[in-house]
C-alpha cells in the first residue's frame, strides 16, 4: 500500500429507490407491499437529504470552555491535511468541542457508553470564567452547490448548557433554523467528528452499544426507522386481540350468577373457543330469545290482556237488547204473520217433498195439499212474510249479537300457568251455552274473573322483566365495549398478518444490504488497519454484525488473527491496538460517499499509541486528505514530526493559551525553515555586526541542517528493519552533525572523512563544504551581511539536499 491511495469510500446508491425495486420485483401480495410502501414514506435517507459537499472554513469560539475573548481558527477549505498541535489547556480541545456543539447541539465527551448526558465537571463548567460577554460558536463552511459560505452558529441565552439556540445563516436573506440544513440524519449515519473520548468508549462498551454505534455507518438507518413504524403497526394491530382478550375474563366473571336468559346466553358464546361475535350483536340489538326460553314465556305474559270487559261488557248488552226486540216481535202481528208464514213454508216443504200424496200432514183429510192449494199457500205465505218481515230482523239481530258474544271467548293461548288453565277454559266454553240469556250472564261474569286474573299475570309477568332487564342493562355496556374490541381485533387480524410478513420480508432484506455494506465496510477498515498495524502481529480480518437493532442480544463480531492464529479481537489487543481499530472501524463512517461531509475532524487520535503507529497513522492521514478535508486536533508533538519526517504536505497550526483565557493561533512551519528564516532575520539587522554574525549564523544554519539530517536518518534506519526506540537512541546520541550525517548516509556511524566525502559525492563539495563550516559553528568567519545571505542560501540548498538522503 502506498502513500498516495487511502481507503476508497463506498458509494450507496438511493436506499429507498434500492429497496423499492426489491419490492417491484418480490412477488409479495399487494396488500403487503402497499403496507412496505406507506412505511418506506417519508422516512429520511441520508444518501439523499441535506446540502452535501461541505469543507469547514473556520470555527469562531467564545465564552466557551478554555476560550473566553473571541479566537477565530481558519482552516483551508478543500481537501488536505491540517493539524492543530497545543499544550494541554491551550484550548485547542475547544475549538474541537465547538465544532461538534455547534454541528450536533451536544458533545459526546459528556455521555456515557449508552449517549445519555452525565452531570460532569466539564460539562458543568462549560461557560469560560474569565469571560462575562456573550457565549457563541460559530462554524464557517463551504458546500458544494452555495454561493456563499454557510454559517452555523450557536448562542447561549442563559446560565445553563441547554438554553441555546442555533441558527444558519447564507441559504436567504435571514438566519433559518439549524434543520434548514439536512443534516440531522447524516450526523448520526456519517458522524464526521471523531473524538478520543468517543473511540475509548467505543471499544469498551457493551456488545450492544459497539453494534448500535457501528450499524449508523451502513447507511441503513431509513430501513430501520421503516421496520419501527411496521413493528409500531404490529404492536398496536396486536393490542387489539390483547385487550380484548384480557377483557374476557372479568366480564365472564360478571356474568356468571346473572338469573336474565340473556346475560346467561352471552355468558355461553364467550366461552365458546371463538365467541360468535354476530349473536353478542343480536343480543344487544334485542333480538328475541327461543319461544321456549322463560324470558320468551315472561314476554308473552307481559303483554297479556284477557277478555276486554268493556267489550263483553257492550256484546252482552247488545244480546240483552237483542233478545227484548225479538221477544217484543214475537207477541205482535208481525210475529203472529211470521208464525202463519213459517208453517205455510212448512207444509210447502212437505208438498214439495211428496207430489203425489195431497194429504194435509195436520187433519190427514185426503186431496187437500193439490196444486191449486200450493199456489195459494206461495201466495198467502209471500203475503205473510212481507207482514212478518220485523219479526224476522229482530230475530237476524238476536242471532248477530249472540254470535258475537260467543266470537269473544276464544280458546286459551299456550303458554299460560296453571292456574290459568280452568278460569280461561270457562270464559272459552261460553261459546257452547245455547241458552242466551245464561249466555249473556254467563260471560259477563266469567270475563271479568278472567281479565281480573290476566292483568295479574301480566304485572307479575312485568315486574319479573323488569328485575331481569335491570340486570341485562347492567351488562350491555359490557358486552358492547367487549364486542368493539372483539370487532377490532377481528378486523386487525387479517393486516396483523400482513405486516408480519411486510417485517418478515423487510428483515431479510435488511440483513442482505447489511452483510454486504459491512463486508465494504470491514474491506476499508482492514485496508485502515494495515496503516495503523505497524510492528503489530495482529491482521483484521472479518467484521460482522449479528442480529438486529432491536434484539437484546445484538454484538459485533471482531475477527483478528495473531501469528495466523484465529482469535477475537477484544481479548488479545493492547490498549493502543484497540484504539487503532476504533479508528479503523470509525474512518469508513466519515469517509463515506454518501456522507453529506466533505470533511473530518478527528481530536488526540495519537494517545496510547506507539510511534510506529503514529507514523501509519501520518501516512493513513495523508491518503485521506487526498479527496477528503482531514482535521486533527493533537497535543501531542510526534504526529507533526511524523508528518515532517514522511515530507507529508500539511498545514500546522498552534495553539496557545494565555493570561484570561486568550487564545491564539499562529501557523507553525516546519524546523528547517524556522530555523532558516530565524537567520535571515539576523543577516538583515543593520545593528548586528560582523563579529555576531560570525558567532550566530553558523549557529543558526546548524539547527536547520541538524533538523533536515534527523528526519533523513530517521527514513534510512526505519529502512534498516530498526525499530523506533533504536531509532530514536540513536539519533538522540548523535552529538555532531558529522555523527547525524552519518546515519543518514550510511545507517551508522563513520568517520568524518568519510562523511564529507559521501556528502561531497552526493550533493557536491559545496555542501559538504557547509556542513563542515556549521559543525564548526562560531569558528566560521562571515564578515558582513551580503556574506551572511549567500551563506544561508547555501545553507538553504544544503537542507534540502540533507532531507532527500
Amino acid at each position: 500500500m502506498t502513500t498516495n491511495t487511502g481507503p476508497t469510500p463506498t458509494p450507496y446508491t438511493s436506499l429507498i429507490a434500492d429497496v423499492a425495486h426489491r419490492l417491484a420485483s418480490s412477488g409479495l401480495p399487494q396488500e403487503v407491499a402497499a403496507l412496505l410502501l406507506a412505511a418506506l414514506q417519508d422516512v429520511k435517507d441520508p444518501q439523499t437529504a441535506g446540502i452535501r459537499g461541505a469543507y469547514l472554513k473556520s470555527i469562531t469560539v467564545e465564552g466557551f470552555r478554555g476560550i473566553g475573548e473571541a479566537a477565530t481558527l481558519h482552516i483551508p477549505s478543500g481537501p488536505g491535511l491540517t493539524i492543530i498541535q497545543g499544550r494541554n489547556g491551550s484550548g485547542k480541545s475547544s475549538f474541537a468541542e465547538g465544532i461538534e456543539v455547534a454541528l450536533t447541539g451536544h458533545n459526546r465527551r459528556w455521555e456515557d457508553e449508552d449517549g445519555k448526558n452525565v452531570q460532569t465537571t466539564q460539562q458543568d463548567g462549560w461557560r469560560n470564567l474569565h469571560h462575562t460577554g456573550p457565549r457563541r460558536l460559530e462554524v464557517e463552511l463551504l458546500a458544494s452547490g452555495q454561493v456563499r459560505p454557510l454559517t452555523l452558529t450557536r448562542t447561549w441565552t442563559g446560565q445553563t448548557f441547554a438554553e441555546a439556540t442555533t441558527t444558519l445563516s447564507g441559504l436567504g436573506p435571514t438566519p433559518l433554523p439549524v434543520s434548514a440544513i439536512g443534516w440531522e440524519e447524516g450526523l448520526r449515519s456519517y458522524r464526521p467528528i471523531l473524538s478520543y473520548s468517543e473511540l475509548g468508549q467505543m471499544m469498551a462498551a457493551r456488545p450492544s452499544r459497539m453494534y448500535d454505534r457501528l450499524a449508523p455507518l451502513l447507511g441503513l438507518g431509513a430501513l430501520s426507522e421503516a421496520a419501527e413504524r411496521l413493528a409500531s403497526r404490529e404492536q398496536q394491530l396486536a393490542h387489539s386481540e390483547k385487550k380484548a382478550k384480557a377483557a374476557l375474563p372479568p366480564l365472564l366473571t360478571a356474568l356468571a350468577y346473572a338469573q336474565d336468559e340473556r346475560v346467561q346466553e352471552a355468558a355461553r358464546v364467550l366461552q365458546q373457543r371463538t365467541p360468535d361475535r354476530d349473536r353478542i350483536r343480536s343480543l344487544i340489538t334485542g333480538a328475541p330469545l327461543a319461544d321456549t326460553t322463560d324470558l320468551a314465556r315472561l314476554h308473552r305474559l307481559a303483554t297479556l290482556t284477557g277478555p276486554d270487559t268493556s267489550v263483553v261488557a257492550t256484546a252482552v248488552a247488545r244480546l240483552r237488547e237483542a233478545m227484548a226486540r225479538a221477544e217484543d216481535a214475537r207477541c205482535s202481528d208481525a210475529g203472529d204473520a211470521l208464525a202463519r208464514a213459517e208453517l205455510l213454508e212448512r207444509a210447502l216443504l212437505v208438498r214439495a217433498r211428496h207430489r203425489a200424496d195431497h194429504t194435509c200432514p195436520v187433519c190427514w183429510a185426503p186431496d187437500r195439499l193439490d196444486d191449486k192449494w200450493v199456489d195459494a199457500a206461495t201466495i198467502q205465505a209471500e203475503q205473510l212474510r212481507e207482514e212478518a218481515a220485523e219479526a224476522h230482523a229482530a230475530q237476524q239481530a238476536l242471532h248477530a249479537a249472540a254470535e258475537e258474544l260467543r266470537a269473544l271467548a276464544h280458546n286459551r293461548p299456550g303458554g299460560l300457568p296453571e292456574h290459568l288453565h280452568v278460569v280461561w277454559d270457562e270464559w272459552a266454553a261460553c261459546r257452547g251455552i245455547r241458552d242466551l240469556v245464561e249466555l249473556a250472564a254467563a260471560a259477563e261474569r266469567r270475563a271479568l274473573v278472567l281479565a281480573d286474573a290476566c292483568r295479574y299475570v301480566r304485572e307479575e309477568a312485568q315486574r319479573q322483566l323488569t328485575e331481569q332487564d335491570d340486570e341485562w342493562r347492567s351488562v350491555v355496556p359490557r358486552l358492547a365495549t367487549w364486542l368493539d374490541l372483539a370487532d377490532g381485533a377481528a378486523a386487525a387480524k387479517p393486516v396483523l398478518a400482513q405486516v408480519k410478513k411486510a417485517r418478515a420480508w423487510l428483515k431479510d432484506v435488511q440483513a442482505e444490504l447489511r452483510d454486504a455494506r459491512m463486508s465494504s465496510i470491514a474491506e476499508q477498515a482492514q485496508e485502515i488497519w494495515r496503516y495503523l498495524s505497524q510492528e503489530s502481529n495482529v491482521t483484521l480480518g472479518a467484521v460482522t454484525l449479528n442480529g438486529s437493532e432491536n434484539y437484546n442480544g445484538r454484538t459485533v463480531a471482531l475477527n483478528v488473527t495473531v501469528d495466523d492464529v484465529d482469535a477475537s479481537a477484544l481479548g488479545v489487543v493492547s490498549q493502543g491496538e484497540l484504539f487503532s481499530l476504533a479508528l479503523a472501524l470509525f474512518l469508513p463512517r466519515a469517509m463515506s460517499a454518501s456522507s453529506p461531509f466533505n470533511f473530518i475532524v478527528i481530536d488526540d487520535p495519537v494517545q496510547s499509541m506507539d510511534p510506529r503507529k503514529v507514523e501509519g497513522l501520518a501516512r493513513l492521514l495523508d491518503a485521506i486528505a487526498k479527496t477528503h478535508q482531514v482535521v486533527v486536533f493533537s497535543h501531542d508533538t510526534r504526529l507533526p514530526d511524523a508528518v515532517r519526517f514522511h515530507r507529508i504536505k500539511a498545514t500546522i497550526l498552534e495553539v496557545g493559551r494565555f493570561r484570561h483565557s486568550k487564545v491564539s493561533v499562529r501557523r507553525v512551519d516546519d524546523p528547517v525553515k524556522r530555523e532558516l528564516t530565524a537567520a535571515r532575520a539576523v543577516a538583515k539587522d543593520p545593528k548586528v555586526t560582523a563579529a555576531v554574525l560570525g558567532e550566530i549564523l553558523p549557529g543558526q544554519c546548524r539547527l536547520a541542517l541538524e533538523a533536515a539530517l534527523q528526519e533523513s536518518a530517521r527514513r534510512t534506519l526505519l529502512a534498516t528493519g530498526m525499530d523506533h526506540v533504536t531509532i530514536e537512541d540513536h539519533v538522540g546520541k548523535a552529538r555532531e552533525l558529522t555523527d547525524l550525517a552519518a546515519l543518514a548516509l550510511f545507517g551508522e556511524r563513520r568517520g568524518k572523512p568519510a562523511v564529507y566525502q559521501e556528502l561531497g559525492r552526493r550533493l557536491g563539495a559545496d555542501a559538504s563544504a557547509v556542513v563542515e563550516q556549521c559543525n564548526k559553528g562560531a569558528h566560521t568567519t562571515i564578515p558582513d551581511a551580503a556574506h551572511a545571505t549567500r551563506f544561508i542560501e547555501r545553507a538553504t540548498i544544503t537542507a534540502e539536499g540533507l532531507r532527500s538522503l
